[in-house]
């Protein structure tokens, strides 16, 4: 892994800073190579030398903006026989070493774990729910890979699928509400069908919990901050 793009972390703290936003996130992934940018997010393999080196930039982000981050679960279409360690002990090591929160994105997990043959309901009941501070739902499309196996890939251009709606009422009957956003990046249909999506996500009760989580993340930011 290169060293972080300081212009970039420059640019990106301006914006934070200008805006203030509820939380800031991003994925556990790598896009670039050289000079070579790629317009995905690719896998990494989870060994203690790729658990330093994102610590290691996490870190450098947080420092950076003064602020905590929050790291999101991959979808993922192939594994490294190289990984080590499971991806969510890897995640929660990561937590563990740099203090930094976690996205969990479930139609990340449902993408992932259809594509590698696994229980996706599984994946969540070993993850570290008690470090997340906002959930992503979306749409996936369908298609095969070449051997005829169902490949999910995670396109952000259709609704929220049952299985992944049904992973979520999961998670949240787990935990309570937590601020949820739904993507929809693609085909974006008329504000009445985003606005069905966004109903369908609504806890049914909850918003004292909600409330409450929503302050513990806070003030975990304001004690990085302070720190």
């Amino acid at each position: 892994m290169q060293p972080l793009n300081q212009d970039h972390l420059q640019r990106l703290k301006q914006v934070c800073d200008h805006y203030q936003p509820e939380s800031f996130s991003e994925h556990l992934a790598w896009s670039t190579h050289d000079t070579t940018f790629l317009n995905d997010l690719l896998p990494l393999r989870y060994t203690k030398e790729t658990l330093a080196q994102v610590c290691r930039h996490i870190d450098h982000v947080q420092t950076a903006l003064g602020r905590q981050m929050l790291l999101e679960n991959p979808a993922t279409y192939l594994l490294f026989e190289e990984s080590t360690y499971e991806e969510t002990d890897f995640l929660d090591e990561v937590v563990k070493r740099s203090g930094c929160g976690l996205l969990l994105d479930v139609n990340n997990v449902f993408v992932a774990s259809t594509n590698h043959n696994t229980d996706p309901a599984s994946y969540l009941a070993r993850f570290p729910v008690r470090h997340v501070c906002e959930i992503h739902l979306g749409g996936h499309s369908e298609t095969e890979d070449d051997l005829g196996a169902t490949l999910l890939i995670d396109s952000h251009d259709t609704p929220v699928r049952d299985p992944v709606s049904a992973l979520y009422a999961n998670v949240v009957r787990r935990i309570g509400p937590v601020a949820t956003l739904i993507e929809w990046d693609n085909d974006v249909p008329d504000w009445p069908v985003l606005r069905a999506e966004a109903q369908a996500a609504q806890p049914s009760s909850g918003a004292r919990h909600l409330r409450h989580r929503r302050r513990r993340c806070r003030r975990r930011s304001r004690d990085f901050r302070r720190a």
